[in-house]
């Protein structure tokens, strides 16, 4: 059984069944096992660890099959990603200290039984960042416009995601506002706004929308095109994070 959790910066994954392929995607992942330890794929070893920060777009697979896992993946232009980033060294990872998983495993299995709601969420979500020392983190894009620009894709309620149009609303030009954005966030804007895309698909389908449907409505220019962004970001397609899965929205993502 998965669980997912899907709010405005993060999704949450509670699951004994990730065996994802070899893959890298654009959010800052923490991951760590929930008893035991657990193996991963990076830098062109295993590494036997129990928890563990990547940075945006390490190459990473990670063998969690039959063992119980709680993981992070976080919008890398959010200010918590920005906190998660100050504990990453210069490989683009870092290994979590055992005592700590070892406090936040006994937390996650005590309370996750408790979320029924956003509001339930939200206070589990306040009290795990609390043990990360990440209740108070520094903003993490300072400059206005990127945040104008993150809030209107993160709002939008069509298919279209074009970046003259923003770069237009902000008074811009399209090339200005890229190279802003990736001076920022560390991440390209066309990276972003595709990582976007996925994110509101994958919340259709939760919703209840076919793939198909729900692959056009984000704004995906086919099925496939959804489908392989998903394996390629993901480490896995869309009918294999539903199967067996429960989902909860706990946001206002559109």
């Amino acid at each position: 059984m998965m669980k997912l959790y899907g709010a405005e910066h993060h999704l949450l994954v509670l699951s004994d069944a990730i065996d994802a392929d070899e893959h890298a995607h654009s959010f800052v992942q923490v991951t760590f096992a929930l008893g035991g330890e657990m193996d991963i794929d990076l830098d062109g070893s295993t590494i036997h660890c129990k928890g563990i920060v990547m940075d945006s777009n390490v190459l990473h697979r990670l063998n969690g099959t039959g063992k119980p896992l709680m993981l992070l993946l976080i919008d890398g232009t959010s200010d918590i990603a920005a906190g998660f980033r100050q504990q990453i060294d210069g490989r683009g990872y870092s290994i979590l200290q055992p005592e700590l998983v070892d406090t936040i495993t006994a937390f996650a299995l005590e309370q996750s039984s408790e979320i029924t709601d956003s509001s339930s969420y939200s206070l589990f979500f306040r009290q795990l960042m609390k043990l990360f020392r990440l209740d108070h983190v520094q903003t993490g894009v300072t400059d206005t416009r990127i945040r104008d620009l993150i809030t209107l894709i993160r709002d939008c309620r069509d298919s279209e995601h074009s970046v003259g149009e923003y770069a237009s609303q902000l008074g811009l030009s399209g090339s200005r506002l890229s190279h802003l954005f990736k001076d920022n966030t560390g991440t390209s804007l066309s990276g972003y706004i595709v990582l976007h895309k996925l994110q509101k698909a994958v919340y259709l389908i939760f919703n209840g929308a076919p793939i198909t449907e729900a692959a056009m409505e984000a704004g995906f220019d086919s099925p496939s095109h959804f489908a392989a962004t998903s394996k390629r970001m993901l480490g896995m397609a869309a009918r294999e994070i539903r199967k067996d899965s429960v989902f909860l929205k706990v946001s206002t993502l559109q």
